[in-house]
């Protein structure tokens, strides 16, 4: 009976060590499909990544050929795409609540900012859609992702980051209308510290700050250039409900 038992153990453990090896080994498959599942429901558009490479053995990552959609109405085939994301997790944080990031890099990022003859423009339209759907893309998060150590149920994984850079960012301007506009812009780098705090942000909350920072600093660095009237208008009342929302998931 005892060898039997023993037999049987020996398969069970031999079983969960296939089950991890799986596992780990399609961890960026799983990681690329929630980026996509989230990312699309959060801003109303496709969102693919190419590939996903983690090395959890020294607590790195990099996630290549990232593009988020435009939204429905401008010319673009994208928003924003982005070659490489690296990371630097920390790896006693894994399995708790928040998983902390010590070092999250976005290299150059292409911005292909559209602005209408009426002020309208693709940046406020995915910014409207993340605020209209944050609620939804948190839901999914947390019915998706494994449970975080002392988690509510119904809430996903939470991140804080140590330092979180987007550098090389380069936007392409359009005006539409009877005097079409075509310009590039490159903005200065952005360079974030402690952005989550001790409570870490949710994966609606990331993506705000993330791509609310690119959004601020692509129509700030617009308005500076004095391309148009009409890029006036469109980064009229952006800018300040993105320093409040900004300035609000900070403090978290």
């Amino acid at each position: 009976m005892m060898k039997k038992i023993g037999i049987g153990l020996g398969v069970l453990i031999v079983a969960i060590g296939v089950a991890v090896f799986v596992l780990v080994g399609n961890l960026g498959k799983i990681v690329k499909g929630g980026i996509e599942g989230v990312g699309s429901e959060l801003m109303g558009v496709p969102v693919q990544v190419t590939s996903v490479d983690l090395k959890l053995k020294d607590g790195s990552g990099q996630i290549s050929g990232m593009s988020i959609g435009n939204p429905a109405g401008y010319s673009s085939a994208n928003v924003f795409q982005m070659d490489v994301i690296r990371l630097g997790l920390s790896l006693k944080s894994l399995g708790g609540q928040p998983i902390v990031i010590n070092d999250f890099t976005i290299a150059s990022p292409v911005v292909n900012l559209e602005v209408k003859e009426n002020g309208s423009s693709n940046l406020q339209a995915i910014m409207d859609n993340m605020e209209k759907n944050s609620a939804k893309a948190d839901e999914k998060a947390a019915a998706e992702q494994p449970k975080a150590e002392g988690a509510p149920e119904d809430e996903p994984v939470r991140v804080a980051f140590k330092k979180l850079s987007i550098t090389g960012v380069t936007v392409n301007v359009k005006k539409e209308g009877p005097e079409p506009q075509n310009e590039t812009v490159v903005i200065p780098d952005i360079i974030l510290s402690d952005v989550g705090g001790a409570k870490g942000l949710t994966p609606a909350e990331i993506g705000s700050v993330i791509f609310g920072e690119i959004i601020a600093s692509s129509m700030k660095n617009a308005l500076e250039q004095k391309l148009t009237e009409e890029i006036e208008k469109a980064a009229g009342g952006l800018m300040d409900s993105l320093k409040k929302k900004l300035g609000a998931d900070k403090d978290k």
